[in-house]
């Protein structure tokens, strides 16, 4: 809060927030010392926020979430991005209260509920996205005059520290897990590797007529963003999952997917994978044969290259290794070839 002290000849006056909106209230501190007259300031400010003071169409927190998703889809924001909003919004709700009067809403109170998420077992970065989803409907709400806080004094500073996940499945453990899975399950994992879709989302709108195995490309038509209404190229070690696949089509929602596929990773003796794992999969085995970041975001749906780089597409040490030796065997060997056309080339014209 910036504080609006000054002086009209020796009595300290002050800016209080107008409680109706509008420009700020003057109002004299009646005290001739800055100190208390600071003091007098803050009780000012105080006054306006308390019970007696709110003004009777105060929103509830229920109400701001909605209003928020509501302009976020106005906004123009995908079906993906809504539906986290909402899935934040729950715990936002369940914990703070739905009718809670948003003014009753203060530093306090969101601190708590952010211990309260941390002890129930939330990871940080989740902890951090519903914070977010608070701040923007608290900014929503204030951009109105409808919150009488300032976002810095009542949002912590809530750090986190992204780690992405390096879980790839290699070869011989993707035939484990095709080979263990019921036959329409490990069509389902066999297709999701081979086109490095997002489960469940982009299955549930693909149809037989979008995959094309004469083109030799899938379809897919995700919504997260425009990049991920795209066609992915079938590449040829992955085509025989996904002919496999079409035979099984439509595929049924996969209710407890993660569940059954840690069950089955531990029936072969593998670390679990998730459904996104598998989506990693197939991005790193292409980035482990040479294939540059930029066309694995095309082939991901990413806008740009640096999702992959950081998430997808990481190379084991024993990977980058081989592909270095390549790339030099490559390399030395494009030297030689220049300089023998070099050596031919002196030698006819000291001929001629």
């Amino acid at each position: 809060m910036r504080d609006t002290l000054y002086l009209r000849g020796r009595i300290w006056w002050c800016l209080v927030t107008n409680p109706k909106g509008g420009r700020s209230l003057r109002r004299s501190t009646r005290c001739h010392d800055r100190v208390a007259a600071r003091k007098r300031w803050l009780e000012l400010e105080r006054a306006v926020i308390t019970q007696a003071d709110r003004p009777p169409d105060s929103p509830t927190l229920a109400f701001v979430l909605d209003w928020r998703l509501s302009e976020r889809e106005t906004a123009g924001k995908k079906p993906g991005t809504l539906s986290m909003y909402g899935q934040k919004g729950r715990h936002l709700v369940r914990l703070l209260g739905a009718d809670t009067l948003l003014s009753d809403i203060g530093a306090q109170q969101i601190d708590q509920f952010a211990a309260e998420r941390l002890k129930e077992g939330a990871a940080r970065t989740t902890v951090h996205k519903e914070l977010v989803t608070l701040r923007g409907a608290l900014k929503l709400a204030r951009r109105y005059r409808q919150y009488p806080y300032a976002l810095d004094e009542v949002m912590p500073e809530f750090a986190i520290e992204y780690v992405p996940k390096e879980r790839a499945l290699p070869l011989h453990e993707i035939a484990l897990l095709l080979g263990t899975l019921p036959a329409k399950r490990s069509a389902l994992v066999g297709l999701l590797i081979a086109t490095a879709a997002t489960y469940p989302s982009e299955i549930d709108r693909l149809r037989k007529t979008d995959i094309d195995l004469v083109a030799g490309y899938v379809r897919l038509r995700g919504t997260k963003r425009t990049t991920r209404d795209r066609r992915v190229p079938i590449v040829d070690f992955a085509r025989p999952w996904v002919e496999r696949a079409v035979a099984y089509m439509p595929f049924e929602r996969w209710t407890n997917v993660r569940r059954d596929l840690h069950v089955a990773c531990k029936r072969v003796e593998i670390e679990a994978c998730s459904p996104n794992d598998l989506r990693r999969t197939m991005l790193t085995l292409l980035r482990a044969h040479g294939v540059e970041p930029s066309l694995l975001a095309v082939f991901a749906g990413h806008a740009d290259s640096r999702m992959v780089e950081r998430v997808y597409g990481r190379l084991a040490p024993e990977q980058l290794a081989k592909l270095l030796e390549q790339r030099l065997a490559f390399t030395t060997s494009a030297q030689r070839a220049k300089k023998m056309v070099k050596t031919s080339r002196k030698r006819t014209n000291a001929a001629d």
